[in-house]
């Protein structure tokens, strides 16, 4: 269903005999469906919907969907691989984050980074595997669906396979690389591709790709929808849909579907402004969702209310009420009856300081005055502190904290010299000092090694987190007593443990108790099976724990070397090894090479399933 090469029969009158009229289709389905243009070209390459990550989870939310379940459990079955020099590799926008992303972040991030609107993406999960608003109830049936989220590498013909190197959340939106190092795109990529070839990408048949204005036969999948041909042929309008065809090549029920979606989410575009009848509330679309616009806000926005559209009840409810619509962030405003002021940031108010608005850099000329009642429509935060990464000390305390994500942390003796900071330390009031929100210690850096008093355990400090080191992980990574830093209990508590520290590149080690040998690299391990060991004469140098080998990434297994030739004992499939890829061989490949049976290395299929595929050998 996605991905596909399509190889049409050449037998275009017979097609176009059998294909129903597309008027008389829509008007049994659907009165706006047209499938020679299925999005607007601007719509499709928007990639400032949802304004961030953040709109996405509320969208999410909104929807009740899986993919809105932030739990450290859950966003480890989104596989995100935790080595930068990969991520970077596949033009990840965020490398090194020290932790995993959320499904809302991944999907912002990969949007970015491939130029596709996030809208487009959240859709496809949708059709492919009911991720946004379907329910998937079993554990199984919920990773399957993740492995597969956006259909790709899932041809009709033999439905999505796990012997890819796209099973995974993340390497669907990302793509992978191969244990040679070669590059393939994953869907986000794979689109936009399509869709900035010039002329349009479309779909292959008839020996030709098919480009924008080409009209293009198509065979359809049947169920669902009544009076749908198995066959019809679509005109290709614009990049768009061009692209959308070739990642699923047919109507129906794929790219109805998408259709179907997107304008049931997002008819109205962002920013439209609507009322019901003469009621005087005005709401704002924003993502699929509405918001109550309130006065203030649109003068502040430069909103003009009076185009506001006229829907009815039920048209407005179709759109879930998201909140309310706030101004700007770093907007200040004061509220009638107090003195205090206000700084909106991320739609919450918070009490702020002339310090914090004069080291902010706002201005206070542009105070906003509002009323009470408009003032309850948003949530209060905490005091707002100085901007992150500002280093505040109270005019008699010795304290001295760091303000990171609006909270202040503090310095240890330890830290304060490690981070050389004492040039940065700015003077404030006690009192203003005590208004701040406070969390925990400032982590030392990346790579100290740190343990409690009285406790052997000795850790790496990852980015603001806790690595446990064994004995034989400390010997591998050749680090030295002389350099483990005793910190305070309290201090020490106030780091999250984290999986255990990595081992050092290019190391060959088994796990203890078993028969598992492994290759770590590029900060994932890699499976050595004994064929592969036997055959390259690999031996472990090092014995880890299986904790230890269950919190590091599974990478690509290691291929036997190249040019030798292997077939599963459950396949007939023959392969040769080139460049760490198993490329399968067709009979007339399989002569020419004068290959015997004496020749075929037999592994166990799971082995052959597992290592990187290559394209078919022909001759």
């Amino acid at each position: 269903m996605r991905n596909k090469i399509i190889y049409y029969a050449a037998v275009a009158v017979l097609v176009c005999s059998v294909a129903l009229p597309f008027q008389a289709l829509a008007a049994s389905i659907n009165q706006g469906f047209d499938p020679n243009k299925l999005i607007d070209d601007k719509v499709f390459a928007d990639i400032q919907t949802f304004g961030g990550a953040a709109g996405i989870q509320k969208f999410l939310e909104s929807k009740n969907s899986v993919l809105a379940n932030t739990s450290p459990e859950f966003l480890a079955r989104l596989k995100e691989p935790t080595i930068s020099s990969l991520k970077t590799a596949l033009d990840d926008p965020q490398p090194n984050l020290p932790r995993l992303r959320t499904a809302a972040e991944l999907i912002w991030d990969a949007s970015q980074s491939s130029g596709l609107n996030p809208q487009v993406i959240l859709v496809t999960l949708n059709k492919e595997q009911g991720l946004v608003d379907g329910i998937t109830a079993s554990a199984d049936r919920l990773q399957r669906a993740l492995d597969f989220a956006l259909g790709f590498a899932c041809p009709d013909s033999s439905g999505c396979s796990q012997n890819t190197l796209f099973p995974g959340f993340y390497y669907q939106l990302f793509g992978n690389l191969d244990s040679s190092g070669n590059r393939y795109l994953g869907a986000a990529k794979s689109l936009m591709k399509s869709f900035n070839t010039p002329g349009g990408r479309g779909p292959q048949g008839n020996g030709k790709v098919y480009k924008v204005g080409d009209i293009v036969p198509m065979t359809n999948t049947l169920g669902g929808y009544d009076g749908v041909p198995e066959q019809q042929t679509v005109m290709l309008t614009n990049n768009a849909t061009a692209a959308l065809y070739r990642f699923t090549p047919h109507v129906f029920n794929g790219n109805y579907n998408f259709w179907k979606f997107f304008n049931a989410w997002f008819k109205y575009a962002n920013g439209t402004v609507m009322r019901v009848g003469s009621d005087v509330s005005t709401y704002i679309i924003q993502n699929g969702s509405r918001l109550l616009l309130p006065q203030f806000v649109a003068q502040a926005r430069a909103v003009d209310t009076t185009k506001a559209i006229t829907v009815s009840p039920t048209e407005l409810e179709n759109y879930p009420q998201a909140g309310v619509y706030g101004p700007a962030d770093n907007t200040i405003v004061t509220v009638a009856g107090e003195t205090q002021k206000y700084v909106f940031v991320d739609n919450v108010k918070h009490p702020v300081s002339d310090f914090v608005i004069q080291q902010r850099k706002l201005n206070p000329a542009n105070t906003l005055a509002i009323t009470a009642s408009e003032a309850q429509l948003f949530t209060q935060g905490d005091v707002l502190t100085p901007s992150d990464g500002t280093v505040v000390r109270g005019q008699s305390k010795p304290e001295v904290y760091l303000v990171e994500a609006g909270k202040l942390k503090m310095y240890s003796a330890f830290t304060f010299k490690q981070h050389n900071v004492a040039k940065k330390v700015q003077l404030i009031s006690d009192g203003e000092i005590a208004t701040y929100p406070k969390q925990g210690f400032v982590a030392p850096l990346g790579g100290t090694l740190v343990k409690a008093p009285n406790n052997a355990a000795v850790y790496e400090v990852g980015q603001g987190t806790l690595h446990p080191l064994s004995a034989e992980l400390f010997k591998n990574r050749k680090f030295s007593v002389k350099n483990v830093v005793t910190l305070s209990a309290e201090e020490m508590g106030s780091l999250p443990p984290d999986g255990y520290a990595l081992p050092k590149d290019r190391t060959f080690f088994k796990v203890a108790g078993t028969n598992a040998l492994y290759y770590f690299r590029d900060g994932t391990k890699r499976s050595i099976s004994p064929f592969v060991a036997k055959q390259q004469r690999i031996t472990p140098d090092f014995t880890f724990g299986q904790a230890e080998s269950d919190s590091w990434a599974d990478g690509i297994p290691v291929p036997p070397r190249d040019n030798t030739i292997v077939k599963g004992d459950g396949d007939g499939t023959v392969y040769l090894v080139v460049k760490g890829q198993l490329r399968p061989l067709t009979f007339a490949a399989y002569q020419a090479r004068k290959i015997t049976p004496k020749k075929i290395s037999v592994l166990p299929q799971a082995e052959v399933n597992a290592y990187a595929k290559g394209e078919v050998i022909a001759k």
